[in-house]
Formats: C-alpha cells, structure tokens, sequence
C-alpha cells in the first residue's frame, strides 16, 4: 500500500542527495493520499483512544465498494458498525493512584445476594406472652446492677464527706437507699419531660405557685442538691491508677452495662449508621472536643451505632484521645486509619449479619469497604473528593449537566457521582448496590436515595435526647455522660416498648411519665408515713398517688420532736431560753404555742403554697 512504502521512506541527512529527494518526496505527496483512499477506507476502525484502555477490542474494516450507489449504502452501515464497536468496548475510569473502574456493572447471573435480603427490628424476649409495661421496658436498659453500682459508690461519697464535715447536718447527709435512689431518678426524668433541666432549683421547689408539687413530694431541696454532689459510678479510691490504662474509668462501667443491655435486649434490623454525637460540656476534662458543626460546640464525643429505622442505640463508646478508637481491637485492626477502627469496633456485635452500614465521609474509604466485606457487612457512604481511588471524571467540573450521574464498578463496590447542582458533585460508594439504578422521580441515583433514608440515625438519638434531656449544668464530666446515657436509656426503652403489637400506643412524653411516677411510686409512698415531713407536703403525696392519709398517726402531735431533738423558740427572747416541740408548718424553724396560731389543715396547705 501507498501508506506503508511511505511510511518506510528515509533519508540520511548527512548524504548530499538528502535536499532532492525530500523535495520529490514532497511533490508526489497529494498523489499518494489519493492512491491511499482508493485502496482502503479507514472510517470503520475504532479510535485508538479508545482502544487503549481495552487490551482485548480488535479492529472491525468494512468492505470497499466502487459502485456510487453500494459506496453510500457502505458508509452509513460503516458508522452504524462504528458506533456499535465503541459502546461494545468497556471503558474504564482510572483513580490518581491507577485504581480501577469500569463503565459497566459487573453481570450477576445469581441469586439475589444475602446482603440485600430484608430484616426488621425486634425485641429479644423469653417469654412472648408478657406484655411490659413502661417501666418495666426502662429496667430492661436501666437495670439494677446499674442502680447497685450507684447505690454502692454514692454512698462511699457520702461517708467520705461525713468524715469530712464533723459539723454538717448528719441527716441531710445520711446513706441512701434504692427507694430513696429511685426517686432521685424520676426527679431528673421529671425535669427532661416538664423541660426544665436548665431551670433553678430554687424555682422547681419554689412554693409560692410557682414551683412544681411533685419534687418537694419527692425529696427535698438540700437533700436533692446533695445526692446530686455525691453521686458516683466507680471507686474514686483507686481511680488515679485506673486512669493510666482507661481515662474514662470513672464512667466506663455504666457506659458498658447500658450496651451489654442494650444489645441484649433487642434486634436491630437491615440498616445501621455509625456517626459522632457530642455531649455539651464546657468544664475541665483533657479529651473535650470542639466541633463547630455541632450546636454545642464543646463537649465529649461518643462514637454510636445506631438502626436507622427505629434509632435504637446498639452500641457506642467514649473517645478519650489519641488511639482510644483501638481499644480492645487486635494488632492487626491497629494498623486500619482511626475511622476505620472506629468502624469495626463498634460493629463487632454484627459481624457476619450482611447488614448494611451507613457513613458519613470521615468514615468512609475503600480501606472501610474491604474491611467490612471480610466481616460479612455491607457499607454506603459519601467519599471525600481527595481520596486518591476517585478518577478526574467524577469529580465537579463545569460542564457537567445538573441531576447527571457517573457509574464507575468493580466487583464488589459502586462509585456513583451525581451533579445536584451546577460546578458540584458528589460522591458515594457503596458495596450493597450493583447496577445503576436511577429512581424515576428524583433522578437520583438508587445509591444517593439509599443513602438518604439511612444517614440520620445518629443525628435523630442526638435530638431526641436533647428534645427531653435531664442534663443539668456541672463541672464533672462523668456526670455530664451519666445524663446522657439516662436519656439514650429513656429512648431504647421506648424503642422496645412500641415494638410489642400488645402495647398501647404512647406518645414518649406520655410514656416517660409513666417511667417516673413508677420509679417514684415506692419512695412517695414511704414518704406519706414519715411523722417528720410537714402535714401539708404529706397532704400533696396523699394526692399525687390518690391515697388517704394514714388514720392511725395522731395529727396533733405529728409535728411534735423528740425531747433530746427539741430547740429554742426563734421567736422567743434568748433571755427565756423556751424549748419547744413543735416546728412551722411553713418554714419549718422551731416555735412555741405562745408564739403561734391554730389553722386548719386547708389553710395550712394555702399558706405555705
């Protein structure tokens, strides 16, 4: 052919005939171009820019017809045949680090893969006749070994402050009991339900109408302001040398019992999410994050797992600084990145389940993806555009046309760009979802659509603890995450209670009410009996629980002293030195008969209210 005797032409430019025969090189040139296009025609061979990304694409000539009438119909067969080459051919996009991905989804000619097979969320019960009540769902999460270990630790604070305090009030600062505990806890769920967790104390046990009956019924003021000082979760002995090893041991017991009965007590299904929630605290702690995304800004970060149906916290933990996110993983898991030994931590109680696990961008790499793969879990998530797997093509370009979508594919992973708007991208990746399905209403990917439905499961435990939240101000850290575990327990309790058919439907404010006034049923009860409590505070539990007041107490001398207990008039003169046996109804200070004035029980009630 012409193309190839000139392709093979040459010429020593040293040689002195060099110039003349370039020249007639260059003179025969047009002829043999037109001798060229008569022996072949190349407009049916494949570009090879496309041929280059596929080593297995041949050629594809068509047949050279001279007839005018044949040539037409020859070229249009010829482009028709062209274009059929090039989409034949898989194409293959290429990350910065040569990753690679095809155009094409990976063909399946089998079952629908167990990864995809649905599971809703259940409760674990041994007895499926039992329908629980309210409270009964609350002590499944918050049980009595957590009430014991508060007992126990609480009251070796209160000893250590008596032992302190020679001349304190002994009976304000008395040993508690689980009675007495459990009424402390319906006080605080009380504040997260009436929102007044923020509010004074003084105002909540203001008696001028202004404050609430039901926690001067339940405990009072001073008594209610010391257990709160008290309470402790561990030996605070020995807790400096504990806090070598684990710098959240002061609260790291607790935080496991709420997870070992969580996880213990219900299924979560398909779906789940892992994301950071911050607890709001501004006091002295060494692992306190700032997270200007977050409405708090300060606080502590515990990393949850969480169904993204029904928000049932199954597992979580509290970051405590560098490495902590390797805590109890093998020397094989410590050489992942931070957030993928984030991941698998918190997903160990799944692994080999096939559930899916729904990540934000910090989480989520292809590193995750292989991990959870060889755990038997499936991942979505979006993907920082940095991430050197990600090719040029599906990162934001002007050109690209609003509500377009890119597919890349492996075997076992989709990469999907989509274009929400003009000059922006993004992307996600996905080991759960093999095709390119595009949902025919939003013109969104079915990856972005899964995504969607699935990424808020963190964020809404996050506002349902802070709708009703018992978090009051502190300077103790451990006390600040204590609160918060009391409202993800207020929330898993209702998970569980509206996962029974039998169950009657409750709003949770309803329903947390109900978990206080049975916490609180027992204490208000003992309390009613007690001769040392003001008729008036006795008459207001006697309401709260719709009971008469005990007959057999004599009510004219209730509020009388013992003789050794008895103290001077503060009305009286010091001169006279007149002890009495009575106290105040109202301001409970010691006063004598001549200093007083008989009132009925109705008017008494009016007075000190």
């Amino acid at each position: 052919m012409a193309s190839s005797s000139r392709n093979k032409r040459s010429v020593n430019i040293v040689d002195e005939n060099a110039a003349s025969v370039i020249s007639d090189w260059l003179e025969n040139w047009e002829e043999d171009a037109d001798d060229e296009e008569k022996e072949e025609d190349f407009s049916s061979y494949v570009p090879n820019d496309v041929l280059s990304d596929n080593e297995d694409a041949e050629y594809i000539p068509s047949d050279h017809n001279t007839d005018s009438e044949e040539s037409a119909t020859s070229d249009v067969a010829s482009d028709v045949d062209h274009e059929t080459a090039v989409s034949d051919i898989s194409h293959y996009y290429y990350g910065k680090n040569r990753f690679k991905w095809s155009s094409n989804p990976p063909t399946r000619n089998v079952r629908t893969p167990s990864h995809n097979i649905l599971r809703l969320p259940s409760i674990r019960r041994n007895n499926n006749s039992e329908v629980l009540d309210p409270v009964d769902a609350f002590r499944l999460i918050f049980d009595d070994r957590m009430m014991e270990i508060i007992l126990h630790w609480t009251n070796k604070k209160l000893e250590d402050i008596r032992n302190k305090n020679t001349n304190a009030d002994k009976y304000m600062i008395r040993d508690t009991d689980v009675i007495e505990l459990k009424g402390f806890i319906s006080i605080l769920i009380y504040t997260s339900v009436f929102k007044s967790n923020r509010e004074s104390i003084l105002s909540l046990y203001a008696n001028d109408g202004s404050g609430r009956n039901i926690f001067r019924a339940t405990i009072a003021m001073r008594r209610f302001l010391v257990l709160l000082v008290a309470l402790r979760f561990d030996n605070f002995a020995d807790r400096e040398k504990r806090k070598r090893t684990d710098p959240a041991c002061a609260i790291t017991e607790m935080i496991n019992l709420f997870v070992e009965n969580s996880q213990k007590n219900y299924n979560p299904g398909a779906n789940m999410t892992i994301d950071e929630m911050l607890i709001a605290f501004r006091g002295r702690c060494k692992f306190k994050m700032y997270m200007p995304s977050k409405p708090a800004k300060y606080g502590l970060k515990m990393q949850c797992l969480v169904d993204s149906k029904t928000f049932y916290v199954y597992n979580t933990y509290l970051y405590t600084g560098k490495d902590s996110d390797g805590h109890t993983l093998n020397s094989e898991e410590r050489k992942a990145s931070i957030p993928t030994q984030a991941v698998i931590r918190l997903c160990k109680p799944i692994y080999g389940s096939n559930r899916n696990i729904t990540t934000d961008n910090w989480y989520s790499s292809l590193e995750l993806l292989e991990a959870l793969k060889n755990r038997g879990l499936t991942t979505v998530g979006t993907l920082k555009k940095n991430k050197r797997e990600i090719p040029l093509a599906f990162l934001p370009q002007k050109d690209k046309v609003v509500d377009s979508s890119l597919f890349g594919f492996t075997k076992d992973c989709t990469l999907v760009s989509y274009v929400p708007k003009k000059n922006k991208a993004v992307i996600l990746y996905s080991s759960m979802h093999h095709d390119n399905t595009i949902d025919t209403t939003t013109n969104k990917p079915e990856v972005i659509m899964e995504y969607n439905r699935t990424k808020g499961g963190v964020d809404a435990v996050d506002q349902k603890c802070s709708v009703y939240s018992c978090s009051r101000r502190t300077v103790r850290w451990p006390l600040a995450v204590m609160f918060r575990i009391l409202d993800m327990c207020g929330t898993n309790a209702f998970v569980i209670y509206q996962s029974q058919k039998e169950s009657v439907k409750l709003t949770r404010l309803k329903f947390l009410k109900n978990v206080a006034r049975s916490l609180n049923e027992t204490n208000l009860k003992t309390r009613m009996y007690n001769s040392r409590l003001p008729r008036n505070t006795r008459f207001i539990i006697s309401e709260i629980i719709q009971e008469d007041l005990p007959n057999d107490v004599d009510e004219t001398n209730e509020d009388k002293l013992p003789r050794e207990q008895r103290k001077y008039c503060f009305l009286c003169p010091k001169k006279i030195k007149r002890k009495t046996a009575y106290i105040c109804n109202a301001c409970g200070k010691p006063i004598c008969l001549s200093c007083s004035k008989k009132v009925c029980r109705q008017c008494a009630v009016r007075t000190t209210d």
